[in-house]
Order: structure tokens, then C-alpha cells, then sequence
């Protein structure tokens, strides 16, 4: 290979080691922002050797494969959704937590699998394919290490129940490690007739190692995905070797029985809990809780995936063919949030993804997004399971056996993709698992040609030009996204003292923010809550000029945090926020936050939350007859509603309705909170 071509291996090396472990606590999401921000890098520095190494071979190096014309209109669809998107930003950079799966990530992915099967050899793959789990290793060894205790302190959630690693939520790490664990048991045939040796049973331990940890993810959907990959790995396998490899099989599944033995599954218990008699069939008192409830499994989780399943359809139904916009799935959901969620306990929470990968793109991208979807994943499989392929002669069997492995992985992460979403390890593995297979089983691999002939040393003037443009370009790009990271951190660290309270101090960084990232209303919102308690402060020590410019700065942000995201619910409630807390200084701010409610409510039409906080305005305006219809509405929508309960019982006495009142507090004590202190002190007073 000459030295572009070594530098891309060397770079997509560093990828496949790098991003699976990489994280950092000074940016506003530790994990998946990081690792967004090194796949952006990589792909960018790939490119460009690519650029550079077609302008020293005078001719654009690119291999045409099947799943060209498949990922280009996936691609050409994409871009559509983007364009009319009714939140065109948060298309192309991805929603501001999860940032994996907007339009410029999607890209990424594309351009990564068309440089490396352009550029990538069948040795290179096998090599990249071990960095990839040296890295699980590492990954791996975190997992247990969590499962001992070591950084049980440091997390909010219980990583110790339910190990994340650096991935940052358990089922997230039990999808990349399912879908990898078909390549140890690749290592086991490959090694079947050497003489015992440490490097024979490596795969071995790699296999324990790898599902062990999937156990203390706690992952159902790793589980089933697992089940999924083996027996889709060991079927082709004994189709193509008959029971050739019935020995090394009999070991990886006394291996994996032996791990279900000692620590047990979400489904099964351990031989020590049979024996103690401890175990719980419930697998939701077994595990406790990281993040929301549908992510952590039990029964309720399936209630919930249900209703957000139904409320993506539903959004689907009226953007039929494009759908709301790439990543929209955050704001398109409350507009057709079935009433049903309101009665589940994550009544509140915000779904910025539908928990199904094939719904998250129907409702998002429409039916053109999901078929363009669905066909580049058949014509990926059927690249794989083609019988002319298997049976070609010029193919090694080794290279068809390294095919069954990854086609495993991959209809492992379509079986997880089922239950959730893609994150950036997984989509670098969704996007190069083919590339993989292409570059492993074409018969004529010409990137093992020796071009270096064809590199003259000295360069014409127009290579050079073109080199330097190549590496300006990559220059201003990386300046860019290193930029994009800055303004988040800086982001970050402003939030993190509006938390304590010191608005004295993050005023300054969102500035410095905003300049660099100018277009993200999140920001926007974030000073405008520093100017609000800041005026607040001011107004209480009676410096009304300094309180009165603080004002005006909160209103006139939170309007441009409206204005560059005027779908986005949450930014709504934001400013909703600020009038309300505005008001103390001026009452006629209290009109201002009924407006917003007025849209936000249109928005969210089945938002109990919305609704209590529209009741409330009604009632501090004296437009109680309203207050009592808006809070009437709230209970019907969500009739375990207690503080709306409370409220509407407070007005219904108010207004000499004791006996409606009484009902209202009595329902509160028998059904909702029998100790609440304030509906007895009501009742008291009425009784």
C-alpha cells in the first residue's frame, strides 16, 4: 500500500478503537457527543487522504459496490426530509442530547463505507477487525470492573445493577457487544486446527468475557439479540461445514450455559439463587432503574414502547411521505402523544425517539425514509447469503466464514434497533459491516495492487494545488466541529452554574457560546434563565435600572430560542418559565406566559402538564371561570393528576362549590396520596 492508503487503515484503526471508549464529563452529554465529535473528525481526516491519495494516482479511486445506488437514495431521501423539516437544524446536527442520527451523521457514515472499501484490503479488514475487539476487550473489562463497585459513587444511576461502561446506558452496550461476539466464535473456527496455544483460546475467553457482560447490562433486547446472532451464525456455519466445527460449538455453549449459571439472566436465575431460593421472577425488582423505565425493561416499559409506538405512527399518518424532518421525533411526538401516556409514570418525560429504530425513521423521514431503509439493509443481507457467493471456489472459506459472523452482528443490531436505537458505535458497525463483507468477499481485490509506480516524485504543480486545496479544506472543516465541541463545553459549564445558582457566572460563557455556535436555541434559553433569576436578584435589592435591562434581555432570548426552534415544545415551556418568574416584578408578565401556553398548547394538545399550567395562569389573571375548564380539562385527560386535583379543588371552594371540592380532596386521599397534608387541612376546613 502506499502511504495515503496506510494512513486511511491506520485512521480507521484509530476509529474503531477510539470512539467505542471515548468519553468526556465537561461537555453537556459525556458520551454520545464525544464520540459524534471523533467520528466527524475521522471522517473528515479519511477523506482527505482519500482526496489526497486519488490526486497522486492522477484518477478518483472509488469501487463501485451493491449497496451504491440503495445508500444514495437513502441518502437522496435524508436530505429531503432535512430540507423540510419542520426543525431544519436539529436535521442536520441531530437532536442536542443524542446528536447521533442527523442528516450530517448519516453522511459521515456514507462517506466512511465508500472509503473503505476503496481503499481498505482483505488483510486490512481482518486487522481492523481485531482493533475492534482489543477495544470491547478494554470496554469490557470497564464493565466488570463497574460490576465490582469501582465507580459506583461517581454515577447517579446504579451502574452497578446495570453495568454501562464507556457507552453510557446498558442497552446501548449490550447491542455493540452482541453484535461483536459473533467474530470471537469466528476466531474460534479459524483457530479449530492449531496446536493449544494462549492465541487458541482467546476467542474463548473473549466470548465469556463479552457475555458476561451483556448479563450485567440487564438488557433484554441484548438477550434477544444475542439468541438471534448465534443461531444465525451456527445455522450457515453447519450448512456450509456440516459438523466440521461441532467440538469448537459444544464448548462456546458450555461456556455460555456455565456464565448463565453463575450470574443468572433477567430471565433465568443463578444456580446460587436456586440454591438461596432468593431469586425473583420479576426481573423489574431485580433491576434497578437507569434512566427511564421503558429503557430499563419491566412490564410497564412495554406498556409505555406501545403508546410512543402508536403516537409515531400516528405522526407518520399526517407526514406520510417525508415525514416531520430528520431527528424531529422530539417535538412531532407531542403533537400526536396518545392521552394514554399520561397515565404512565413517565407521564413527563421527554421521547426525543420513538424506541424503534424503523418507527423513529417512519415517523421521521416517512415512507420514502423507512423503504430506502429497508432496502439497503435487504440488499446488504442479500449480498451476504448469495448462494453464487458462498459457493464461489475463488472466495476462502475463511472470508465466508468472517461473512457469516458480521452478517450475525448486523441482524443483531436490526433485532435491537427493534426494542430501541442506534448510537454511534452501533451505527459505525450498521454502516461498516458491509464495507466489511464487500471489500472480504469480491474475488479480484485490486487496493492490493502496488500503485506506488504510478506516484511520481515529483509532484506537478497542479497535485500539489490540489493537495493544499485538499488540506485547507480538511483544515477549516476540523476548525469547525473543534469549534461546534467548544461552544458545547462551554455550554456545559454555564448550565452547570445555573444548577447551583451562581447566574453571576454563566452569563459570560453562553455569550462566548452563542458567538461560536449562533443557531442553537438552547442556548438562547439557558442565559435567558440566567438574565431571569439575575433580574430577580437585582429587583429584590431595589436597583430597578439594572433589574429593567435583565428583563429585557431574558424576554428578547428566550423570543430568539423560540424563534430559531418555534416547533421545539420544551423551549416553550422555557419561556413560559420566565414570564412566570418575570411576573413577580411585573404582573402584566403573567398575560405574556398565557400566550405561549396559547401555541405551546396546540403543539402538545394532549400535554397534562401544559394544561395544569394554563389553569393556574387563568387563576392568578382572576379568570377563574377558565381556571376551573382548563383544570377540569387537565383531570380528564390525566385523572391521577394530584396537584391539578388539589387546584381545581382550591378554586371549586373558592368559589363556594364545597361539596364538588369535597369530592376532588376525598378522591386525592383514597386514591392518589392518603397522607397529603393539604388536601386534609382542606377537607378539614370544609368539613
Amino acid at each position: 500500500m502506499n502511504k495515503p492508503q496506510k494512513a486511511i487503515q491506520f485512521l480507521f484503526g484509530l476509529l474503531f478503537f477510539t470512539v467505542p471508549l471515548i468519553l468526556w464529563p465537561f461537555t453537556s452529554e459525556l458520551f454520545e457527543f464525544n464520540k459524534m465529535i471523533f467520528v466527524y473528525l475521522f471522517t473528515i481526516l479519511i477523506a482527505a487522504f482519500w482526496a489526497v491519495r486519488s490526486i497522486l494516482q492522477r484518477k478518483f479511486i472509488f469501487r463501485r459496490t451493491i449497496l451504491d445506488i440503495p445508500l444514495l437514495v437513502f441518502l437522496g431521501s435524508q436530505l429531503i426530509s432535512t430540507i423540510i423539516s419542520i426543525d431544519p437544524l436539529t436535521s442536520w446536527l441531530g437532536y442536542y442530547s443524542r446528536f447521533n442520527g442527523g442528516f450530517i451523521s448519516i453522511f459521515c457514515y456514507s462517506l466512511l463505507y465508500w472509503a473503505f472499501v476503496s481503499n481498505i484490503t482483505k488483510k486490512g479488514v481482518l486487522k481492523l477487525l481485531k482493533i475492534i475487539l482489543v477495544s470491547a476487550t478494554l470496554v469490557s473489562i470497564y464493565g466488570v470492573l463497574e460490576k465490582l463497585g469501582i465507580d459506583k459513587e461517581v454515577w447517579v444511576q446504579d451502574v452497578q445493577n446495570r453495568v454501562f461502561s464507556t457507552l453510557g446506558q446498558p442497552n446501548w452496550l449490550a447491542a455493540w457487544l452482541v453484535a461483536l461476539l459473533p467474530t470471537t466464535w469466528f476466531f474460534v473456527i479459524k483457530n479449530s486446527e492449531k496446536k493449544f496455544s494462549f492465541k487458541k483460546i482467546v476467542p474463548y475467553i473473549l466470548n465469556v468475557l463479552f457475555f458476561a457482560v451483556l448479563i450485567f447490562t440487564g438488557s433484554r433486547s441484548g438477550l434477544l439479540g444475542f439468541v438471534i446472532a448465534f443461531l444465525t451464525f451456527w445455522v450457515f456455519v453447519f450448512i456450509k461445514h456440516k459438523l466440521k466445527f461441532l467440538k469448537e460449538f459444544s464448548i462456546v455453549n458450555l461456556s455460555i450455559l456455565i456464565c448463565i449459571g453463575i450470574f443468572g439472566t433477567q430471565f433465568t436465575p443463578s444456580i446460587s439463587d436456586l440454591l438461596t431460593k432468593k431469586h425473583t421472577s420479576n426481573a423489574q425488582e431485580n433491576t434497578l432503574q437507569i434512566g427511564t423505565v421503558l429503557e430499563t425493561g419491566g412490564t410497564e416499559s412495554g406498556k409505555i414502547r406501545k403508546i410512543v409506538w402508536e403516537g409515531a405512527i400516528d405522526a407518520w399518518k399526517h407526514y406520510p411521505i417525508f415525514g416531520t424532518g430528520v431527528e424531529t421525533f422530539a417535538y412531532s411526538y407531542y403533537m400526536f402523544r396518545p392521552i394514554a401516556h399520561n397515565l404512565t409514570s413517565e407521564w413527563d418525560y421527554i421521547y426525543n425517539k420513538a424506541h424503534n429504530e424503523y418507527l423513529n425513521y417512519l415517523a421521521n423521514t416517512g415512507t420514502v425514509g423507512i423503504l430506502a431503509y429497508l432496502t439497503l439493509i435487504g440488499f446488504f443481507i442479500y449480498q451476504i447469503i448469495d448462494p453464487n457467493k458462498i459457493k464461489n471456489s475463488e472466495i476462502d472459506t475463511e472470508e465466508i466464514n468472517l461473512s457469516f459472523a458480521i452478517l450475525s452482528g448486523f441482524v443483531s443490531i436490526l433485532v435491537t434497533n427493534f426494542f430501541g436505537f442506534s448510537v454511534v458505535p452501533i451505527q459505525i458497525l450498521f454502516y461498516l459491516f458491509p464495507a466489511f463483507i464487500f471489500v472480504l468477499t469480491k474475488t479480484n481485490d485490486n487496493n492490493n495492487e502496488d500503485r506506488n509506480k504510478n506516484i511520481n516524485e515529483h509532484f506537478s504543480y497542479n497535485q500539489k494545488l490540489g493537495i493544499w486545496m485538499v488540506l485547507g479544506i480538511a483544515g477549516i472543516l476540523i476548525f469547525v466541529t473543534c469549534r461546534y465541541w467548544y461552544a458545547n463545553t462551554l455550554y456545559s459549564k454555564a448550565s452547570n452554574y445555573n444548577r447551583i445558582n451562581r447566574y453571576d457566572l454563566s452569563p459570560t460563557l453562553l455569550t462566548k457560546a452563542i458567538k461560536l455556535s449562533p443557531k442553537q436555541s438552547i442556548y438562547y434559553a439557558e442565559i435567558a434563565k440566567a438574565y431571569t433569576n439575575l433580574a430577580l436578584a437585582y429587583n429584590s435589592e431595589k436597583d430597578s435600572t439594572t433589574a429593567s435591562e435583565l428583563t429585557s434581555a431574558a424576554i428578547e432570548n428566550s423570543q430568539k430560542a423560540v424563534n430559531l426552534s418555534p416547533s421545539n415544545v420544551n423551549i416553550k415551556r422555557m419561556q413560559f418559565g420566565v414570564f412566570v418568574m418575570l411576573s413577580t416584578i411585573n404582573n402584566n408578565y403573567l398575560f405574556d406566559a398565557k400566550d405561549v401556553l396559547v401555541t405551546a398548547i396546540t403543539q402538545a394538545p394532549t400535554d397534562a402538564k401544559i394544561y395544569y399550567n394554563f389553569g393556574l395562569i387563568y387563576s392568578r389573571i382572576g379568570q377563574n371561570d377558565l381556571a376551573l375548564k382548563t383544570l377540569s380539562k387537565t383531570i380528564e385527560i390525566k385523572p391521577n393528576y394530584k396537584d391539578a386535583r388539589l387546584a381545581y379543588a382550591i378554586l371549586l371552594i373558592n368559589e363556594k362549590k364545597e361539596a364538588e371540592a369535597k369530592n376532588e380532596l376525598e378522591y386525592i386521599l383514597s386514591y392518589l396520596d392518603p397522607e397529603n397534608s393539604m388536601a386534609k387541612q382542606y377537607l378539614e376546613e370544609i368539613k
